[in-house]
């Protein structure tokens, strides 16, 4: 999975380390695999481009002659290979919830653009938008291959999904993806989507611990925000709207005066990537209430509250205007009802 924008897509050390702990138990030195290149894989915050990811990956398929390599590294994922993402995840209360600490803290460990969630009449459909490059057919299927291996490892259930989608050619065996996801697959596809059953939100994970992730919770906050490039205005404007939002709406000279900007310097970088002042806040108002309506113990009165809406009303509005649905249908869809 890769995406064309702009800062490049990295890949946390701690993630790629489950490719080398696998490899080991396949006894495959990761000396030989690196080919000369020193990682230190002790370092919490260190992070590679997403082309070298795949190229390792790539590497490692090669040397040890399995051209679905991806796939099997993903099966053996933990927690820890997620970092603070998959310790959040794992003390949910609900899978609901852990799929939108995912969405919401994805960079952490992939800086792709987040995973979009969407109700459909079939299920809930996860999307990560992408480019189509062949070359990358290992990382990406590792990620999926992760992400559903985490999913029946925190629920304790062999779940399958409904269908997924790929964005490269159908490969000449396609057995190993058809036994790992057990769904129909579709190959050249415009963008990676996982349809998965809406009654997947509500089911109960095998550790919730509601100390621990207030804790997790706002450790991913602190590295979220660390995470956002310190030359990458546009993304710390939206690092302050969401930390504002509660109180209200935040200016744009008060964001920009935040960023030691103009006004006027601010603008220009927005229109630089398309975008306005107001539907910067629109994006962000929107990412945060996926978020938010998750979270089952919110309900809309605080919900539209923490988005900076002085009205519930309001925020339904506006929700039905950005995916044609209510807030309340889209909390019931997500429940299975």
């Amino acid at each position: 999975m890769t995406a064309d924008a702009s800062p490049p897509t990295t890949v946390a050390l701690g993630y790629l380390r489950a490719l080398f702990d696998y490899l080991r138990l396949h006894n495959l030195e990761a000396e030989v695999v690196l080919d000369g290149r020193r990682l230190d894989f002790d370092d919490r915050e260190a992070r590679i481009p997403e082309p070298e990811a795949a190229a390792l990956f790539n590497r490692a398929a090669r040397l040890l002659g399995d051209a679905d390599l991806g796939l099997h590294v993903g099966e053996q994922i933990r927690p820890g290979h997620y970092g603070v993402l998959g310790y959040v995840a794992m003390a949910c209360d609900t899978l609901g919830e852990a799929l939108a600490c995912q969405q919401r803290y994805q960079a952490l460990v992939l800086s792709l653009p987040p995973m979009r969630m969407s109700p459909e009449s079939e299920g809930v459909l996860l999307c990560w938008q992408s480019v189509p490059d062949a070359s990358y057919r290992q990382l990406a299927e590792f990620n999926l291959s992760a992400l559903l291996s985490f999913v029946r490892w925190i629920t304790g259930r062999p779940l399958m999904p409904l269908r997924l989608d790929l964005i490269y050619p159908e490969p000449a065996d396609t057995r190993e993806q058809r036994r790992l996801f057990g769904c129909p697959l579709r190959f050249n596809q415009s963008e990676y989507r996982l349809l998965i059953p809406t009654t997947w939100a509500g089911l109960p994970l095998i550790q919730p611990d509601p100390t621990m992730r207030a804790l997790m919770d706002r450790l991913a906050e602190r590295q979220l925000q660390q995470l956002a490039p310190a030359d990458d205005p546009v993304a710390r404007a939206r690092a302050q709207i969401a930390r504002q939002l509660s109180e209200g709406v935040p200016e744009l000279g008060g964001v920009a005066a935040r960023l030691q900007l103009s006004p006027r310097s601010l603008q220009r970088l927005l229109q630089e990537q398309g975008l306005s002042y107001s539907q910067l806040v629109e994006a962000v108002r929107r990412e945060l209430a996926e978020r938010y309506l998750a979270e089952p113990g919110l309900d809309l009165t605080d919900l539209a509250f923490l988005l900076g809406y002085s009205e519930q009303s309001a925020f339904q509005r506006a929700y039905k205007r950005w995916t044609g649905r209510t807030p309340g249908e889209y909390r019931r869809q997500l429940a299975g009802g």
